[in-house]
C-alpha cells in the first residue's frame, strides 16, 4: 500500500483501509443526454447507442460495488469542517496490461465514495495480479489547522 500523506505532521483524524476485489472500472463523466439514456431499457436503444449505454453501466455498476464494498465500515463521506481534508489513497492491481488509466480508477472511487470532492486529495499507484485484480483504499481525514 502507498504512503502518501501531503500533510505530514498534522493531525489525522482518521483511519480506513478496506479492498475492493475485482477488475477496477475507470471514471467516466456524463452528460444530461448520458443520463437520460440510461433511463431507456436496453432493448429500446438504437443500435448505434448499444455500446455506449454499456459503458455507462458498467460504470455505474462500479460505482455501486465500491459503495457496497465500504457500506460496513461507516466514515463520513464529507469533511465535517473546512479545517479538515480527506487523503484517499489508492494500490490498483489490474489483470494484465490492457486497462483503464489507474488516475480515472482512482476518481472513479473518489465520486463513488464522498459527496463532492473540493477536500479530498490523495495519490495512487499500480500493479499487475493476474490471480488477484483489486483495489487496495486508504482513506484519512486529516486536521489542517
Amino acid at each position: 500500500m502507498i504512503r502518501y500523506n501531503p500533510l505530514e505532521g498534522k493531525g489525522v483524524i482518521q483511519r480506513v483501509q478496506f479492498t475492493i476485489p475485482g477488475h477496477p472500472v475507470g471514471y467516466l463523466r456524463m452528460t444530461q443526454g448520458q443520463v437520460k439514456l440510461m433511463r431507456i431499457p436496453r432493448e429500446r436503444v438504437i443500435a448505434k447507442s448499444i455500446k455506449l449505454w454499456d459503458r455507462i453501466k458498467r460504470y455505474l455498476d462500479w460505482k455501486k460495488y465500491v459503495q457496497m464494498s465500504a457500506l460496513l465500515l461507516k466514515f463520513p463521506r464529507k469533511p465535517a469542517s473546512e479545517y479538515e481534508k480527506v487523503c484517499l489513497n489508492c494500490m490498483i492491481y489490474f489483470e494484465n496490461g490492457v486497462h483503464s488509466d489507474p488516475e480515472n480508477v482512482r476518481k472513479g472511487i473518489q465520486d463513488a465514495l464522498f459527496e463532492g470532492d473540493k477536500h479530498v486529495i490523495g495519490a495512487y499507484d499500480y500493479g499487475y495480479n493476474k490471480e488477484n485484480p483489486r483495489t487496495e483504499i486508504e482513506i484519512m481525514w486529516i486536521l489542517t489547522e
